[in-house]
């Protein structure tokens, strides 16, 4: 609509304003940028609007409260092309740097468009979506329309709704339905109904609230993608795994009706709380039991988000504290890439100095070189006698003179004067004194056997030990040789950051393509043979955008059939060949804060 640039528009509060640029169109309307006003924005229809819809869009602008304005993209103002003409627009607050909510639980789009998001951050994503519903249905209002792209998600995980104009909405007894909807957020009740003649209720937007919650914590999978049917032998269509309120994450793994990728989260890897509030949204639980509102996902979301640890074996993973292992390193070591963001705080210091550290590090030496082994001879000679020692060794002398002499003098006298019998007994009577006076001299120095047996001891224990520690000095070069290659790394940061900085200008085509290629959706794509059954294929084999689509993929799908791979393919080689290459542009700056990070958190 180039001829409307520099158009006057006219509101219903009595301002008026000057049209500058285009920003955004569909096939509803059209968004402009106005001069002078930073905040505001004018959304003009295609169409000419209906009279009913007038009233209701006036009635919303009268609605408009703080509270909505927080949460959504609310009217502000019916706009006029001419003071006197029909309304043909609204004017409404300017949403900016917020992207779609499947942006976000996308595994491969995250870490583009929210590159540090953890798993903490989806969960407070999720815990304000559940909070802008609360407000609306808190207003008596029902949203309707429930999808990811009637939802942005900022930076700083605040949420706004947009469409606003497509809500139903009730003033007084006059109640304005929403015409539109998406059978993958539609309750069962709902399913094949026609949207304009259904008046919807809180009970139907809590469905559509369970499925955008249960996108961001299950990897962006939708609850009933894996619905089985045995007798067919095929996966059931999602719309009529909803209609059927087959939901297979409440079946048991083993269960011939769920055909769940075993890296994909399980209701146990939550806490029971949040499995339940799941169960009662999307089984025949909702019937009896009501679908969890919006303020019972705050409650439960904020317990899960109070009862998370942190993954020891990667520091970027939150999971439940009460789950067996961390599901999420489950899921990478499948899908083959990060799922998460990571955050990197640096905390640099001044006087660090590779020179100074490392002349430190020099000075520290092997145990075994540090240590002397002294000889025996050396510490005998740093002992003094005990004084003791002498006088034990002069009456243990004693006790042994006179013990030889007493058996010499009975030997000499049973020789020379005792008959044979006498002398023997003699000789037998002194052996026996003369052990019992040795033995006597004996006892004296017993007691420095003792100490020197146990020093002995110790001394060879001693000796064990040092010989142990000489064996550290192998473990002591493998760890010098870890420094050694890190001080190398160290010095060599700048050259090799230039050098992927270089690889990032040199693929610098090829990235431009792929992000082009990123921004086509499957879900979103009407193709040729391609129905919800068949993307739901293509989903499980980890394609989801035109990026993802490689020949050898899509033949790898059992039953996929050369027809509709043909489809895929040709799809995917029109969107490549509406790429235009700008080597002028330079290399994108998300590519360039995650090498920064990568090279600040090796400092």
């Amino acid at each position: 609509m180039a001829s409307r640039v520099g158009n006057t528009v006219y509101a219903s509060n009595g301002s008026k304003y000057r049209l500058t640029q285009e920003i955004g169109s569909g096939a509803e309307g059209s968004v402009w940028t106005l001069d002078g006003e930073t905040n505001l924005v004018a959304k003009l229809y295609q169409r000419e609007l209906p009279s009913h819809q007038i009233q209701k869009l006036e009635a919303m602008c009268q609605l408009k409260s703080e509270r909505f304005l927080s949460i959504a993209a609310w009217p502000l103002a019916l706009l006029r092309e001419t003071s006197l003409g029909k309304p043909r627009g609204l004017l409404m607050r300017k949403i900016t740097n917020c992207s779609s909510v499947h942006q976000l639980y996308g595994l491969k789009s995250r870490l583009k468009t929210f590159p540090e998001a953890q798993f903490p951050f989806l969960i407070y994503v999720a815990t304000n979506i559940a909070r802008s519903f609360a407000v609306v249905h808190e207003a008596g209002q029902v949203i309707g329309d429930v999808n990811h792209s009637n939802l942005l998600v900022a930076q700083n995980a605040t949420v706004v709704l947009i469409d606003c104009d497509s809500f139903q909405f009730a003033q007084g007894n006059a109640v304005f339905t929403c015409p539109v909807g998406v059978p993958e957020f539609t309750p069962p009740e709902l399913q094949g109904l026609s949207f304009a003649s259904q008046r919807r209720t809180p009970e139907h937007d809590a469905f559509g609230l369970s499925v955008l919650i249960f996108y961001l914590l299950f990897l962006g999978r939708h609850p009933f993608m894996g619905s089985f049917d045995p007798q067919r032998n095929e996966i059931r269509m999602l719309d009529e795994a909803i209609r059927e309120y087959r939901f297979p994450f409440a079946l048991p793994d083993n269960s011939p009706e769920a055909r769940l990728p075993g890296y994909v989260p399980r209701l146990g890897d939550f806490p029971q709380i949040v499995g339940d509030l799941f169960k009662r949204s999307f089984t025949r639980g909702a019937a009896t039991l009501g679908r969890p509102c919006a303020k019972e996902w705050v409650a439960a979301l904020t317990t899960l988000s109070n009862s998370l640890t942190r993954c020891s074996a990667n520091g970027n993973h939150h999971y439940f504290t009460g789950a067996k292992q961390c599901p999420w390193c489950r899921a990478e070591g499948a899908v083959g890439f990060a799922i998460y963001g990571f955050k990197v705080t640096v905390v640099h210091d001044p006087t660090f100095n590779i020179v100074t550290v490392w002349a430190e590090i020099e000075t520290i030496k092997p145990t075994a070189d540090a240590l002397v082994r002294p000889s025996t001879q050396d510490l005998v000679n740093q002992l003094l006698p005990d004084p003791v020692i002498s006088q034990v060794v002069r009456e243990r002398r004693r006790f042994r003179v006179i013990s030889l002499a007493i058996v010499l003098g009975a030997s000499a006298l049973a020789v020379l004067f005792l008959q044979q019998i006498f002398a023997i007994l003699a000789i037998m009577a002194a052996l026996a004194i003369a052990r019992h006076l040795w033995g006597k001299g004996s006892a004296l120095a017993k007691a420095f056997r003792d100490e020197f047996k146990d020093a002995t001891s110790e001394q060879q224990k001693a000796g064990a030990a040092f010989e142990a520690l000489s064996k550290l000095s192998p473990a002591f070069s493998t760890e010098k040789q870890k420094l050694v290659d890190a001080k190398t790394e160290y010095h060599n940061l700048d050259a090799m950051k230039a050098q992927r900085r270089g690889a990032l200008e040199r693929d610098k085509r090829q990235r431009q393509l792929q992000l082009f290629l990123e921004r086509f959706r499957l879900e979103d794509e009407q193709l040729p043979m391609i129905g919800d059954k068949t993307k739901m294929m293509l989903y499980n084999a980890g394609i989801l955008d035109a990026a993802d689509v490689e020949k050898w993929k899509v033949d790898a799908i059992k039953g996929f059939g050369p027809k509709r791979t043909n489809s895929v393919m040709k799809w995917r080689d029109e969107r490549e060949r509406q790429f235009q290459f700008d080597p002028s542009k330079p290399v994108d700056s998300r590519d360039l804060i995650a090498l920064d990070k990568e090279f600040v958190s090796a400092i």
